[in-house]
């Protein structure tokens, strides 16, 4: 009678035990699943805000409010003015080499207003939502 006894509660602890790693294993999962998710999705607003140039800025969020082009040999400028609210637009400053019609390079992203700072990808995106690349 003590055999089947002791047999059954090694049966059942390690019963506890695997349900209890199961639980672990799933925590830990989802902790690493959550940071992935992060990762992803920071990548792609750095991707997007990295790779902007006029055209792309066009094609996500339309037409600018001003859009100017000014050429100084060998240099060319190009500044857009999109509305970010009632009050607020923001500049966004693009230069290229005369010889290379393709290769724009964001300079900045400055608010009208001049307090708030575009320096990284968040903050950009947050401004302008149109430049995240999944909306």
């Amino acid at each position: 009678m003590k055999l089947p006894e002791t047999k059954q509660s090694w049966i059942m602890a390690g019963s506890v035990l695997l349900v209890v790693a199961g639980l672990f294993f799933a925590q830990f999962v989802i902790v690493k699943a959550a940071g992935w998710f992060k990762q992803t999705r920071e990548r792609r607003i750095t991707k997007a805000t990295d790779t902007v140039t006029p055209d792309r800025l066009l094609a996500r969020c339309g037409a600018a409010i001003e859009d100017t082009t000014t050429d100084v040999y060998p240099v060319v400028k190009r500044t857009m003015r999109y509305k970010i609210s009632s009050q607020r637009t923001a500049l966004f400053t693009f230069t290229r080499t005369a010889d290379e019609p393709q290769n724009w390079v964001l300079l900045s992203m400055q608010d009208s207003v001049g307090d708030v700072s575009y320096e990284t990808p968040e903050a950009k995106t947050s401004a302008l939502p149109c430049l995240d690349s999944t909306k």
